[in-house]
């Protein structure tokens, strides 16, 4: 085995394993059943990411993307849901954290179920019968649930049972996440570098138009159902932020294509751009709707 095929083989599907592991440490009981203490917030959420998301990036794709593995590669990223990153961001942001966790932990379920299907009508719609590569659905659901739901599932029962010892491994398994993204987005560059540097401006502008008008959609759908600010928050990150671990796996280690990860690569260093400025106007907002709240309570002086 080459050192190639060992990182498509061995260390994505282990590094994802690890990521998925984290959020089950920091996932209780109570972020699942939040589903039934806010539904209209994460109802609002799980349309925006599993239904309109994957629409927009079929949107985009088909209008200026330049090939169609870039194509593919940017639908493949928008099936993915938000992942830890999401939720750590909403938290540097003061949004509504628990809702943030939930989302991430119901998509983290139902993708193992959309992620495939969105794939298969992708590869169908922009190849040619000839060109297409075999996508074995349910053997992508079952690796899926396998390095998703169970690594979850494991976390949770660690944080159960271990309490206090085991949140003391989510910081350690962040900076393991932090590392091992760098390590894809860096080999991921490697192995495309000269799909890169043909097609890089053109991969720039359907990563950058995806992100801002997923984040843009995001905060758009909190607004128009009067969620609040903090709620618009989480919901605009779970939206314009995605799993780029899950999509190493399904492009690299599925498809074995590195052309699809391109959009990936480019979409990992815009988001990070995107998100901080969303964060700087996020707490603007929220101070102001702060001292809006207290100048309201504030008796007025003789």
């Amino acid at each position: 085995m080459d050192l190639v095929s060992y990182f498509y083989t061995v260390v994505i599907p282990v590094g994802l394993w690890i990521v998925m592991l984290g959020l089950g440490l920091a996932l209780t009981p109570r972020d699942i059943a939040n589903i039934f203490v806010m539904p209209k917030a994460v109802s609002v959420g799980l349309v925006g990411q599993l239904i309109l998301l994957p629409l927009l990036a079929f949107a985009l794709s088909a209008s200026f993307a330049p090939t169609p593995a870039i194509a593919i590669g940017a639908i493949v990223l928008a099936a993915c849901p938000g992942g830890v990153t999401s939720n750590a961001y909403s938290f540097a942001s003061r949004g509504d954290v628990a809702l943030s966790v939930t989302l991430t932990a119901v998509t983290s379920f139902i993708t193992i179920f959309t992620v495939p299907l969105v794939t298969f009508f992708a590869l169908d719609y922009f190849l040619s019968e000839g060109s297409r590569p075999d996508l074995p659905v349910g053997e992508l659901m079952w690796m899926l649930a396998k390095l998703t739901v169970v690594p979850v599932a494991i976390g949770m029962i660690l944080r159960h049972f271990w309490g206090d010892k085991a949140k003391q491994f989510i910081e350690i398994l962040r900076w393991v996440t932090f590392f091992f993204l760098l390590a894809l987005i860096i080999t991921g560059s490697l192995l495309a570098i000269d799909v890169l540097k043909q097609y890089f401006l053109q991969t720039a502008a359907v990563a950058l138009s995806l992100n801002v008008l997923s984040m843009a959609m995001g905060f758009g759908l909190g607004r128009l159902f009067q969620l609040s600010i903090p709620k618009r928050i989480a919901i605009t990150y779970e939206v314009g932020v995605q799993n780029i671990s899950l999509a190493s796996l399904v492009m690299l280690t599925v498809l074995q294509n590195e052309a699809y990860f391109i959009v990936a690569v480019v979409y990992a260093a815009i988001m990070k751009v995107t998100a901080l400025i969303f964060m700087y106007f996020a707490r603007r907002w929220l101070a102001r709707e702060e001292a809006a709240a207290n100048a309201q309570t504030t008796p007025a002086t003789a």
